[in-house]
């Protein structure tokens, strides 16, 4: 039996990207089934649509976190790196407070928004889904970025890994 460390270093390499790919899949069978539906049998559903939307949302704001983990997110890099190291470090370091700063406040706006939602609830048109639950997505990914710019320089502070640095699965280090 896995022990508690085992299962957390995995969830914490590997939860990211399980949520995403699941609603890629999701995404993606849903729309198939919609396209088999309306033009292979003529009976549209509308029900896959709103579920493949909400896929998408989640996808996209969990894969955004997973991104910052593994250093991917659209940077000017190769202009940082045209510096010496120490001047590339420190455009880099100051990159990252300016976009730590805005994800901190994209954090408290989200969390305002779904807050909203439970004070004034709305439903989905065809599921009557609350939408304070699929919009939750913008929470948890603002946050989740949010913790992962921090856990990018708490490996630089513990374990010396750059924050200018790309991770393999091999560089990283848990405890």
């Amino acid at each position: 039996m896995p022990s508690l460390r085992t299962v957390f270093a995995f969830l914490e390499r590997r939860s990211e990207e399980v949520i995403a790919g699941v609603c890629v899949v999701v995404m993606a069978v849903l729309v198939f089934f919609q396209v088999v539906m309306r033009y292979v049998f003529s009976a549209p559903t509308s029900w896959s649509d709103e579920i493949a939307v909400y896929a998408m949302l989640w996808s996209v704001y969990i894969s955004a976190s997973w991104a910052v983990r593994e250093r991917a997110h659209i940077r000017v890099m190769n202009l940082i790196n045209l510096f010496p190291g120490r001047f590339a470090t420190g455009l880099a370091v100051l990159s990252d407070l300016v976009w730590f700063a805005f994800a901190v406040y994209l954090t408290w706006q989200s969390f305002l928004l779904h807050l909203s939602m439970w004070e004034l609830p709305f439903e989905s048109p065809v599921l009557g889904v609350a939408q304070k639950w699929p919009y939750l997505c913008l929470v948890a990914g603002f946050a989740l970025m949010t913790v992962r710019l921090v856990q990018v320089y708490y490996q630089w502070a513990r374990y010396g890994i750059s924050p200018t640095a790309v991770p393999e699965d091999a560089a990283i280090i848990h405890d």
